[in-house]
Order: structure tokens, then C-alpha cells, then sequence
């Protein structure tokens, strides 16, 4: 019988399957290794567009904030212009009120009656005159009552007065003024 001795042949098989085993891990390991870079490369460059976009978008959001902080300016400023427009909406029908208070006046007057004073303070008139009787008197309360613009006449005082030996009555009264 003859013995051969295997062990060479094993141990030259042994150590092929190791190279061939270090060299598939080695090719794997490589393999991952470009693998891992390319997912890095790429993380890092859509990293890089979301940075990006996030400084676009923060510039776009800091340039609206200053549109909207120069919105609010002009809000307070518009805001401070109607309310000027209105005062001087005011001032400017004040000055027809007495032009269209007199006119009530004039139509509200009876003949008989002269008026001594007119006098506005506020939505309030105060009025002295003369009238012949006090009947007289009552028909100018009850013309004012009758007015669109004037309103709540009120007598306040009656004096009876000589004036050349006729008798006259010297009145005292106010009203209010209603929105024109």
C-alpha cells in the first residue's frame, strides 16, 4: 500500500481559500467603502441644496419682514392720515353749521320778535331778545321744535320790560343743534 501524503495539498488548499476569502472580504470591504463615500458625497450634497434652500428661504423671510414692519409703518401712518381727514372733515362742515344755524333762525323768527344775542358753545345756542308778548315767544319755541336742525328749545327766562311807554318782554333762551 502506498501512503500519500496530503497535507501540502490540503494545507496549499487551506491557504488559497484564505487568500480567496481575504481577497472577497478585501473586494467587499472596498466595495462598502465606495459605497459608504457615495452615500456621504450624496447626503453631503443634498445637504448642501437644503442649506441652500434654507438661506434662500431665510433671506426671502427676513426681506418680508421688512416689508411687513415698513406695512405697519404705513398703516400707522394711514391710520394717523384718516383721522387728520376726519378733524379736518369737522372743522370744514363747522363752518357751514352757523351759516345753515342762521338760516334756521331767520325762518324760525316771528316778526315780532328781535333777537339781543347769539351765542354757541358747542351743539348749544343760547338766545336773548325782545318780543312784543309772550305768546310771541311760544310761536319761535314752537318754530325751532319744528326745524330739521334745531331741537329741545328751552325758555329759560322772561322779563317784562318798559320801552317807551309800550310794554315789551326781554327772553332768555337755548336750544340744541342737531347733526347736519
Amino acid at each position: 500500500m502506498i501512503y500519500i501524503n496530503l497535507l501540502p495539498w490540503r494545507e496549499t488548499l487551506k491557504k488559497r481559500k484564505r487568500k480567496e476569502n481575504i481577497l472577497a472580504v478585501s473586494f467587499s470591504a472596498g466595495f462598502a467603502v465606495i459605497f459608504v463615500m457615495f452615500v456621504i458625497l450624496g447626503l453631503g450634497v443634498s445637504v448642501s441644496k437644503e442649506e441652500s434652500a434654507v438661506e434662500y428661504l431665510n433671506d426671502k423671510i427676513s426681506s418680508l419682514d421688512k416689508n411687513l414692519t415698513e406695512i405697519r409703518g404705513l398703516e400707522v401712518k394711514k391710520t394717523e392720515l384718516i383721522t387728520k381727514t376726519n378733524v379736518l372733515q369737522k372743522l370744514q362742515m363747522r363752518r357751514t353749521d352757523s351759516a345753515q344755524i342762521f338760516d334756521e333762525l331767520v325762518t324760525a323768527t316771528p316778526d315780532e320778535i328781535t333777537l339781543f344775542s347769539v351765542q354757541r358753545t358747542g351743539d348749544r345756542v343760547d338766545i336773548s331778545g325782545f318780543a312784543n308778548s309772550n305768546s310771541d315767544v311760544s310761536q319761535f319755541m314752537k318754530n325751532i321744535e319744528r326745524s330739521t336742525l334745531l331741537r329741545n328749545a328751552r325758555l329759560l327766562e322772561i322779563e317784562k320790560q318798559s320801552k317807551n311807554k309800550d310794554f315789551s318782554s326781554r327772553f332768555y333762551m337755548d336750544f340744541e343743534v342737531g347733526s347736519i
